[in-house]
């Protein structure tokens, strides 16, 4: 998409900041890109919003190698943006949203192959009903609820009949 002559300066050393229309505070002529989530137009140029590419194209590249490879020609370029201090949040944040996007279109996939009633119908019917899409911290704390819960329900079954044997011998219980 972009040359390293756009992407480097003069000094041979890459471009991060500057490529960006909002961090470019003293000349913007050099961006390329935008942090919005839509391009930008300013006086008739178009800022590329590098949100949206990404999120375009790496859910299908979780590596982000296709996507450093076609958009800056270079896995350094890329690498020296993600280490950017200003724009390591925007990175995170981009990141963080591709792998939703990635979950979000596993969960439509496990549902379509339980409507489907194929072989796998029962266990995609499962992992759906156990909402196993969860991370493993907030999927543990949600079983261990349940299982606290059911543990308190059998704890109610047995006093109840702990009650009922008691007063079927005769002891009186405070």
């Amino acid at each position: 998409m972009f040359s390293l002559d756009q992407l480097k300066a003069v000094n041979n050393k890459t471009m991060t900041k500057s490529l960006f229309f909002e961090l470019s505070y003293s000349d913007p002529s050099k961006a390329l890109f935008t942090l919005k989530e839509a391009d930008l137009e300013v006086r008739g140029k178009t800022y590329l919003s590098l949100q949206k590419l990404y999120t375009g194209m790496v859910p299908n590249d979780p590596t982000e190698y296709e996507f450093a490879l076609t958009v800056f020609g270079s896995w350094d370029v890329w690498q020296d943006i993600c280490k950017s201090p200003p724009l390591r949040p925007f990175v995170a944040r981009w990141r963080k949203e591709a792998e939703v996007k990635v979950k979000s279109e596993a969960i439509k996939a496990i549902a379509e192959e339980m409507r489907s009633g194929g072989r796998s119908s029962f266990g995609a019917a499962k992992l759906l009903l156990e909402r196993g899409w969860l991370d493993k911290e907030a999927a543990s704390q949600a079983k261990r609820k349940l299982q606290e819960k059911e543990e308190e329900e059998m704890d109610k079954q047995a006093i109840s009949m702990l009650n009922e044997d008691a007063q079927r011998l005769g002891i009186k219980v405070n």
